[in-house]
């Protein structure tokens, strides 16, 4: 069993097992404490579970907020996504052809090649 132990100003000594309903943090945003499964976050391959950052349910949503979409932002995020191992999967997603792509400058055009 894993679990906490934490000493308090009296001197008294508190343990807690780590279990999935005991495990809190804070959400990075506003600060609300949220329950989190710390099994999803070494799943999601959190490096340091103690040093990762999570968001409540409110302020995730507020982020997945879909504004306005340009192009810039969508060749940002075909950047990043090619950068982590995803540039097969987005070429069989977009299926955009060399046609529809051959307006765009030379160096935005290979992000869809």
């Amino acid at each position: 069993m894993i679990y906490t132990k934490t000493k308090l100003k009296d001197g008294a000594v508190v343990c807690g097992p780590v279990t999935a309903k005991s495990t809190y943090t804070r959400c990075a945003v506003c600060g609300k404490e949220i329950q989190i499964d710390l099994r999803e976050l070494i799943l999601a391959g959190a490096q340091d579970p103690s040093d990762t950052e999570v968001n409540c349910a409110e302020c995730s949503a507020k982020m997945m907020h879909r504004g306005d979409i340009n192009i810039d932002i969508v060749i940002r995020l075909t950047d990043v996504l090619r950068d982590i191992g995803y540039g097969m999967e987005l070429h069989g997603l977009l299926r955009i052809s060399r046609s529809r792509t051959s307006a765009l400058s030379p160096q935005r055009n290979t992000n869809f090649l």
